[in-house]
């Protein structure tokens, strides 16, 4: 993802708190610790959004610890089954953030922990991409067709209260682009689990039910934009059709 002043998500992932420990004292910093305290004493210990975090560590103030949706039992999980780790548990931003941490503590092994992940998920969402098109094809539109409702309840159904374009909850005249309906339809079907899957026509069963809840902000975008991109090619080539 890239680190925008103006993109959403690059906020969202720069408020994420992390682990630090003050390596001197710092006067006038103690408000941090929601204590009496005027100062941080050296060893302290809090968790602090990354813009600060960074700020502070660049210039030695404090030490960083890897926060734990990045740790060993991560990493051995999605090393054992990359699709079975819902992500979105760790931190919905599980990818911008771990590319910041992997930038600011110069670790090559985060970097490929990332890499591994996004690669051994990535064919699973193309391949719901497809299936997801196919749905909604097969239902008169789908996804597409009932965006206006679905559209409206995507901050709750998300879990989160920004869609794509950056506008909170989901209404307004972002009803009508056909990549942020594509989104909240996709959101609903994730929301309402296998039952409102099969009776789209999607089938969707629980273990891909509980897969597409795990995902991050990065991959439910990319499984939307795919979702559109496919429908769209599927109506090309119905239209382009000989008679």
């Amino acid at each position: 993802m890239d680190r925008s002043y103006w993109s959403i998500d690059s906020i969202i992932a720069d408020a994420s708190k992390l682990p630090c420990t003050f390596n001197i004292d710092v006067h006038n910093l103690g408000h941090l610790q929601s204590t009496d305290e005027d100062d941080i004493k050296q060893h302290a210990r809090l968790e602090l959004p990354f813009w600060l975090a960074e700020l502070l560590a660049l210039n030695d103030v404090v030490s960083l610890t890897m926060p734990k949706a990045y740790g060993p039992r991560v990493k051995a999980a999605l090393d054992a089954n990359p699709t079975s780790v819902q992500l979105r548990q760790q931190n919905n931003n599980w990818y911008a953030l771990g590319m910041r941490l992997a930038n600011l503590m110069d670790s090559d092994e985060l970097m490929d922990v990332l890499s591994k992940a996004y690669t051994g998920r990535l064919a699973q969402i193309y391949e719901q991409t497809q299936h997801l098109s196919s749905s909604s094809s097969n239902s008169g539109g789908g996804a597409g067709s009932s965006s206006s409702s679905s559209n409206k309840q995507q901050g709750a159904n998300t879990g989160s209260s920004t869609n794509r374009s950056g506008q909170p909850g989901g209404g307004g005249g972002d009803d009508d682009d056909p990549l942020t309906a594509s989104a909240a339809a996709i959101a609903a079907m994730v929301h309402d689990g296998p039952a409102l899957g099969s009776s789209a026509g999607s089938g969707m069963s629980a273990e891909m039910a509980e897969f597409f809840n795990g995902l991050d902000d990065a991959e439910r975008n990319l499984l939307s934009r795919g979702h559109q991109a496919a429908r769209m090619m599927k109506e090309y080539l119905a239209a382009a059709a000989p008679r």
